[in-house]
């Protein structure tokens, strides 16, 4: 065998993201808030670009339905090599699965730092939760030295307001390990799985060179991992073991106080700070320092969150009432109490949708339809939505310059306005491309789910992105993106794009049903139930199964957890 290095001629397809196609590709995944932007912006920046004036009610009903053949031969339509493959799970995440679903403002901030020029996000600046309360911190009539204390305090804070400080809690019977100064395989297999609960994966491992330190006060342990930069403080605490990153005593040393003075400044940010309750160190602080500062007085609520928490999140109302020797019914007027409560006071600026939180107001958010689907002549047409959209043409003053004979223009300057207009021309292509392809994608959409314009979610059917692709002449990715942060009003309401792609289940009619359409089913299923003896998975999946839809348990708690629905056991009602 001659082995050697050799030269090979070999033909293959690739696709080449020049720059039309990436600014196609980017109109594309635009929301309509988000393109209104750019559309804008460029108008600002090209010279050779200006606003069509012509309104959109003088348009014939045939331009408003879009019946414009798509262009097959659009250069986004080309197959992807990482999607050329079969749709063997078509009910996956498509966020996960496609990188280039993240909207425009997320590819800029990933692609570069700073972009003036760029396509700005269509939401107002936010402040984080560490900002809002630095700021808070500036303005208080604490000394330096309380200050500097209160910077620490908020710098070792989590996204949800929390003070981490104790991270779990381990069995006492790693006692000898820590006065023997062991890291046993035991010790470390348990201490390494409370971490990768706790912490991100990079801090979830010890390093084979970690050592154990004795303290200088009795009942405290350093645990070093040199090689990793962490350390962590293991404390006997009540027959526990108690594992910290963080230690009051890290923060005085760090500082240069007393322990006492950084107890006195958290307990001032918790009590004085907005949100009320943060810089908590377990949720029942959170929630007993909210009752505190609001004067509420509950005996039962504060009982129930320092001493009976783990029975109060399991529902065990009975249980609680017995320990405390009260009535039923004054535990539940305190639960009703404790679930007026913020558990996360910081967990607005993280979600500001407040999907996790239990009280306050959520911040409205404007939805711009895309499309819509309206009933003409007995017929359902999918209308786009170019209310507010700029309408853009060549602007002809430059272009009677670009097209004169008289050389009124230098060879640069003409040059430079040659490559606006292909600029211009790329730009308003890509728009055109876009509205055309939206359209065609929501029409192959509905031609499957029409029975959901009359029905609702009961009328859904099983579609992927596979058969939405053959049916509109594009790609899968290209259905991905248009899919993407896109929503289309319906006679049933407003929904995203991406609600109407679902798997399909079995049926004893030989039909298959939507996963989404099970989905609701469950819903109304448990909304209709009795408080006092809900319905478990098995039970709705005996009732599923009895209107010939077959599901296992474990499938019925998925969806349930996706509906974000707790289990029978903590939706029992007792009266």
């Amino acid at each position: 065998m001659n082995l050697g290095l050799r030269q090979v001629a070999a033909l293959k397809q690739q696709i080449i993201m020049t720059p039309k196609l990436q600014q196609a590709i980017k109109v594309l995944l635009m929301p309509q808030l988000e393109l209104n932007q750019f559309m804008t912006q460029q108008l600002e920046q090209n010279p050779l670009l200006e606003e069509d004036e012509i309104q959109t009610e003088e348009l014939e009903i045939e331009d408003l339905v879009g019946t414009t053949e798509l262009d097959p031969d659009t250069e986004w339509n080309e197959p992807e090599k990482s999607l050329d493959r079969e749709d063997k799970e078509p009910d996956i995440d498509w966020d996960a699965a496609f990188d280039d679903m993240a909207n425009v403002s997320e590819q800029n901030s990933y692609r570069q730092t700073s972009d003036e020029d760029g396509p700005q996000s269509d939401v107002a600046e936010t402040q984080s939760l560490h900002e809002f309360l630095l700021a808070q911190l500036r303005v208080t009539p604490l000394s330096e030295i309380e200050k500097a204390i209160g910077e620490q305090i908020i710098g070792n804070l989590n996204d949800d307001g929390q003070l981490k400080m104790p991270l779990f809690t381990l069995s006492p019977k790693y006692q000898n390990d820590l006065d023997d100064a062991i890291l046993s395989d035991e010790f470390r297999k348990d201490f390494e799985r409370h971490l990768r609960r706790e912490l991100s994966s990079d801090e979830s491992s010890l390093s084979p060179n970690s050592t154990i330190r004795v303290g200088e006060d009795e009942g405290k342990w350093k645990i070093i991992d040199e090689e990793n930069k962490h350390a962590y403080t293991a404390r006997r605490e009540d027959g526990r073991i108690e594992v910290f990153n963080l230690t009051f005593e890290e923060i005085a040393g760090a500082v240069g106080c007393d322990v006492e003075h950084v107890a006195e400044v958290l307990e001032y940010i918790q009590e004085n700070f907005e949100p009320i309750g943060v810089a908590f160190r377990t949720v029942p602080e959170s929630m007993l320092i909210q009752i505190k500062v609001n004067g509420i007085h509950n005996p039962i609520a504060e009982e129930i969150l320092k001493n009976h928490f783990a029975d109060f999140m399991n529902n065990q109302i009975p249980r609680i009432a017995q320990s405390l020797d009260v009535n039923i019914e004054e535990v539940i007027q305190a639960k009703e109490l404790i679930g007026q409560l913020a558990p996360y006071p910081g967990r607005y600026f993280s979600d500001p949708t407040g999907k996790y939180l239990r009280n306050g107001d959520n911040p409205t958010r404007l939805i711009i339809p895309e499309v819509s689907i309206k009933k003409i002549g007995g017929e359902y047409h999918v209308l786009t939505n170019d209310d507010g959209m700029p309408r853009l043409r060549l602007n002809p003053v430059y272009m009677t310059l670009l097209h004169g004979q008289n050389g009124e223009l230098d060879g640069g300057t003409k040059k430079w306005l040659e490559q606006q207009r292909s600029s211009a021309i790329d730009l308003i292509s890509s728009i055109n491309q876009r509205r055309r392809t939206i359209v065609s994608v929501t029409e192959a959409i509905f031609e499957i789910q029409e029975d959901f314009l009359e029905q609702g979610t009961a009328g859904l059917k099983p579609l992927t992105l596979k058969e939405i692709a053959a049916m509109a002449g594009v790609h899968e990715s290209t259905v991905s993106r248009v899919t993407s942060n896109k929503y289309v009003e319906t006679p049933q309401g407003i929904y995203k794009l991406k609600f109407f792609f679902s798997t399909d289940l079995p049926t004893d009619t030989g039909e298959n049903v939507s996963s989404t359409a099970v989905k609701d089913n469950i819903k109304d299923m448990i909304d209709g139930e009795n408080p006092a003896k809900p319905l478990s998975d098995q039970a709705i999946a005996n009732a599923l199964g009895n209107q010939g839809i077959h599901v296992a348990r474990r499938t019925v708690q998925k969806y349930r957890e996706e509906l974000n629905i707790l289990s029978s056991s903590k939706r029992k009602q007792v009266w």
